[in-house]
Order: C-alpha cells, then structure tokens, then sequence
C-alpha cells in the first residue's frame, strides 16, 4: 500500500489541471499524475505541510516494494540481486538508494540514542573531570609540575646543548621564533612534539592556558595541535576508552569503504577467455586479409598463436556486466546496516556493542557466502575459494583504509 502524507488535499479533483505545471504538456482532469514526467497534477499553491510531506515522501515512499526488499533482504540473500538484475525492477527498491536510505536511518538513530542515554557517549569522556579541571585552572595557588618554565624559556640555549651532549633534561623548550621559519611539516611535527612533552610533563589539558605558559601564539593550529598532543597521552593512557571510540565509528568506516570494496571485488568476476576458443574465433573470423595471414605456411600457425595468446591476455569475458556486481555489493553491505540497526536498541541498552559484534563477526560471513552462491550459481568448493580470496582482499583493502580511518578518528577523539 502506497504511503500518504499530505498529498491527498492536492490530489482533490478541484485542484487538478489540463496542462502540466512541469512538462507542460496537455493533461485530462483524470489525470492525478503526469502520465509523461510524473509530476502530481494539482494547481494548489504549495503549504508547509505539503511541502514537508512531499520532502518525506520523497525519502521514504517505496510502496509495497519496501516490504518485499526487506522480506527478501534478510531471508534470501543473493536472490535478491539475481531477480532485480533478471528484470524485477518495480518488485524492489533501488539499491543504491535503499542502501543510503537503511544507513541514514542508522546514523540517525544512533545519534538519537546518543542524545537520550547519555551512557553511550561517556566512555569518550572518561577521565575528564570538566569541574575539576574548571576549579583547578581558577585556583591561584595551582603550580604548573615542571620545576619552572620560565627557567626552560631562558635557558633554552643552554639546555639544549645540555641535551646534546647525552645529559638528562627534563623538558626541552624551544621558542616560537626559532620554529617558525621552518617548513610547514617540520614546524608542525617540532611543535607536536614540544606540546607532547609539555603536556605529558605538566598534565595541563587546556590548550590556551598551556600556549600562555608556553608563551606560543593561540592561533587555532596551535590550540589544534596542542589538543592532539592530549589526545595521544589520553589514549596511551586510556585505550580501552579509545577502542570503545573507534568501535562505535565502524559503520561510518563500512559506509565509505562499501563503494571502494565494489571495485576490487568486481575483478575476481573478470573470467577470460581460454587460448583454444580465442584460437577458433581468430580461424572463424571473417575478415578476409587476417584469414589469408593465417593461412600463409610456416608464418600463419605463429601468427594465429600470438594473436590467440593476445586476445587470452586482453578479452575479458564477462558473464555480468559490472554495474550487476556492485548490485550484489550494495544488497550485501544493505542487510549490513540493517543487521547493525537491528542491533542498536539492545546495545545501547547494555552499553556496549555485544549484539553488533556478534552479528558481523558470525552472522556476516555466512550471509556473504550464501548470497555469493546462490547469486553466482557456482558449485561450493568454486564459491568457497573466492570467498575466502575476497575476505583476504577485503582484509588488505581493510588494513590500508583502517590505517587512515585510525589516523583520522584519532585526530577528531
């Protein structure tokens, strides 16, 4: 059954026109849509109502075909795909756009229950007392742990020969001034450093107060970068904070990794063509000059052979065309997400991601092997064999994009 939101009012036959407001072409007063573009037939000026509904509409209104890709989603997989690239179009929702619909919803949920069970976001908090460090920052007799740092300021020149020399220094300051003319990596990386060993040294979390001590400018790549150095320290000494962090981005890692594992994964599907076929199709062709090439004695058997090997080299037979794999890819990463929305209430009522963890370390794998035999119609032991080629695929593509995601989540924790 279709959903309704607010179009009926302007579906009302008193609405409707002989000319489409869009393509403008000529319509009946029958006519509730454009039978040429689609558009709803109706003169009534757009309300707010209207138009939220439509907005809605246009996100959410699958028709029946909603019911039928879930149903077949999550109890056929690998069917789904064969039947929607066989020509059940209208039988099913696009899957791209399911696939961006099921996850937004994901987000969105999860970012819900974030709001109302304010568990969820503590574990990225820990150990950050906000009204301490307030009362810490405002108390005048609070004395920075280093000895004193306008000692290391002015004696900078001193220490640092100090240090050269193999002789213990506790922390080792280096001027603005001094670090500035340097490029823009190694200005950076120096200045990383420093506010590491500060932050380490004197345990000072606030980035202002700590670029005042050090008598650096509070530009915001400076307070960055000192929120970076913190961040580093606060995961060497919290990582079970930090891996409870990173976990919770996963999906956020699955929904930009799904298209980058669609290429690779279109590739073990590439079959070419065998040396004695490309041999028969190169005797069979029916251009004249290569047929008398490969008739000539002694050059045309060599000819044929080279030609033969060539087209086994380039000539890609493809049993499915590629877009029809990404479908499979997309339906695959689909049942995912809803895996892991399905997951989400429970978890976020035991506060930590038990139920999603199960599911994509069991329940993912066998769901990928049977959708990759019944989608590609290949006997075991030949479905095995690329299911285990494509997780070690997956696991490299992983590693390499996992290395960045790590990079990137650590520098927003």
């Amino acid at each position: 059954m279709k959903l309704k939101f607010s179009l009926s009012s302007r579906n009302k036959l008193q609405y409707r026109g002989n000319i489409c407001l869009n393509c403008e072409r000529t319509l009946k007063i029958t006519h509730q849509f454009c039978p040429y573009c689609g558009q709803i037939n109706s003169t009534k000026k757009l309300s707010l109502s209207n138009y939220f509904g439509e907005f809605i509409s246009s996100m959410i209104n699958y028709d029946s075909r909603i019911r039928y890709t879930l149903q077949d989603l999550l109890f056929k997989p690998g069917k789904i795909t064969l039947r929607y690239v066989n020509g059940k179009r209208l039988t099913y929702a696009n899957p791209f756009r399911f696939y961006l619909s099921i996850s937004i919803i994901y987000f969105l949920l999860s970012g819900f229950l974030d709001f109302i069970i304010p568990e969820r976001s503590n574990t990225t908090t820990e150990g950050f007392d906000l009204k301490e460090m307030t009362s810490q920052f405002n108390n005048d007799d609070f004395k920075i742990a280093l000895d004193s740092i306008e000692y290391y300021r002015e004696n900078y020149n001193e220490l640092k020969a100090k240090a050269d020399s193999t002789d213990t220094v506790n922390f080792l300051y280096t001027p603005e001034s001094e670090i500035n003319h340097k490029s823009f990596y190694s200005r950076n990386k120096e200045k990383l450093i420093l506010f590491k060993n500060f932050a380490s040294t004197t345990e000072i979390k606030n980035s202002r107060q700590a670029l005042d001590s050090l008598r650096y400018e509070k530009s915001r790549i400076n307070i960055w970068l000192y929120d970076r150095s913190t961040t580093y320290n606060k995961i060497l000494e919290e990582p079970l904070a930090f891996i409870s962090y990173l976990t919770k981005k996963i999906p956020v890692y699955l929904f930009f990794f799904t298209p980058v594992f669609a290429l690779f994964f279109v590739i073990i599907y590439f079959k070419r063509e065998s040396f004695a076929s490309a041999k028969l199709r190169i005797k069979g062709t029916s251009n004249k000059l290569l047929k008398n090439l490969i008739s000539t004695p002694y050059l045309g058997p060599v000819t044929l052979n080279i030609l033969a090997f060539l087209r086994k080299l380039f000539y890609i037979h493809r049993e499915r065309t590629y877009i029809e794999h990404v479908i499979f890819i997309f339906h695959v990463f689909t049942f995912v997400f809803l895996g892991l929305l399905l997951a989400l209430l429970p978890d976020s009522f035991l506060g930590q991601e038990v139920f999603s963890s199960l599911f994509l370390v069991f329940v993912g794998p066998v769901y990928f092997y049977i959708a990759l035999k019944r989608f590609y119609r290949e006997g075991h032991l030949r479905t095995l064999t690329k299911f285990l080629f494509l997780n070690i695929v997956f696991l490299i593509l992983s590693t390499f994009a996992g290395v960045l995601f790590l990079i990137v989540t650590a520098a927003t924790y």
